[in-house]
């Protein structure tokens, strides 16, 4: 896997002099759409490393990040009975769901305010690991895609000419995985991961 981060970063270090580069530093608070609980309730890093330049009128950016992704309920919110690889959950149940993911999005930026770019684009994300738990016990796992792709939508506030807020929000295009029951309800053809991040940019 280093490889093909290698494979795919070595044009822009070749080429360094005409970019700009610099770290990634933030917050994911994600749930997963469709498993029945509600709530941007797990939180997680994102950490990574940008390599962006100007083309034109718009911006091109190329990132390499890890982040975590999930679900959590905690026994005190309220939440539906249901069943997980045929283990009851109740209102007094613990639920921590945890995906670690290694990704490359590729973005595209356009200034809209002397210092507000709006960003969109896309992330292929592979999965290193995951764990479910039910009252901090590790269970049976159904398993996740180890591929996602996600679009990304976002806002860039320049602080200065070095650091940079970065407010950014993701969904998977596709499933990560199919209900337990394997059904299919029109366009709900599974679980989806859904987030939001916030991110402080630094520029070398």
């Amino acid at each position: 896997m280093k490889y093909f981060f290698l494979i795919l970063f070595l044009p822009f270090l070749l080429y360094s002099q005409k970019f700009e580069s610099g770290i990634i530093v933030g917050l994911s608070t994600t749930q997963v759409s469709n498993d029945n609980y509600s709530g941007f309730n797990k939180f997680g890093p994102r950490v990574g490393l940008f390599i962006n330049r100007k083309l034109d009128w718009i911006n091109i950016q190329l990132e390499l990040q890890y982040l975590t992704k999930g679900s959590k309920q905690n026994s005190n919110n309220s939440i539906q009975n249901q069943s997980i690889n045929n283990n009851s959950l109740s209102s007094n149940d613990n639920y921590n769901f945890n995906l670690n993911y290694v990704g490359v999005p590729i973005l595209f930026s356009l200034k809209i305010h002397e210092k507000i770019k709006l960003e969109l684009g896309n992330a292929i994300n592979i999965l290193i690991k995951q764990k479910e738990e039910v009252d901090f016990y590790e269970i049976i796992s159904r398993e996740v895609n180890r591929i996602e792709s996600a679009i990304l939508i976002g806002i860039i506030y320049e602080l200065n000419k070095n650091y940079y807020i970065n407010i950014r929000g993701s969904n998977s295009i596709f499933p990560i995985r199919k209900h337990s029951s394997g059904e299919v309800y029109g366009l709900n053809r599974g679980q989806y991961n859904t987030g939001l991040s916030f991110n402080l940019l630094y520029k070398f």
